[in-house]
Formats: structure tokens, sequence, C-alpha cells
């Protein structure tokens, strides 16, 4: 079951130019996850009018209950 939420970006750390670490955290609060869990994130392209979506591994303990760390 696919379920929404809205998140913000609170931190970003560019490792590479093609590699970055960045943490969410959602609007609602912080549901319950496992290890080997993924998001599909989804970013608005503004001048093609879309949402590009792409799946993210979650890289942070499942205990940690402030924010998802993706690299």
């Amino acid at each position: 079951m696919v379920v929404e939420h809205k998140a913000k970006i609170t931190y970003m750390q560019l490792l590479k130019e093609d590699l970055a670490v960045i943490r969410l955290v959602p609007n609602n609060g912080m549901p319950k996850y496992t290890t080997g869990q993924f998001l599909t994130i989804g970013l608005p392209i503004p001048s093609e009018q879309k949402i590009v979506r792409r799946a993210y591994s979650i890289a942070s303990h499942p205990e940690n209950r402030d924010y998802f760390e993706f690299v």
C-alpha cells in the first residue's frame, strides 16, 4: 500500500560529485521501519511539470527516531 508523506530536508553533505548524505524528517513524525526497507522519494521538476520518483534504501538505524538518512 502506497502512502504519501511530505518531509523536510534537514541535512545534506556532498561527498563526491555523484554521492551525498541526505537526512529527511517527515512532517507528521517518524513511522516505524525495518532494516532493508526503502522509500520512494519524489521531487518536482517545475520546468517539465512532473514529479520524478526514485527508490532509496534507508541507511539510518531503525531505532533512530529523529530522521531518515540516505547515502
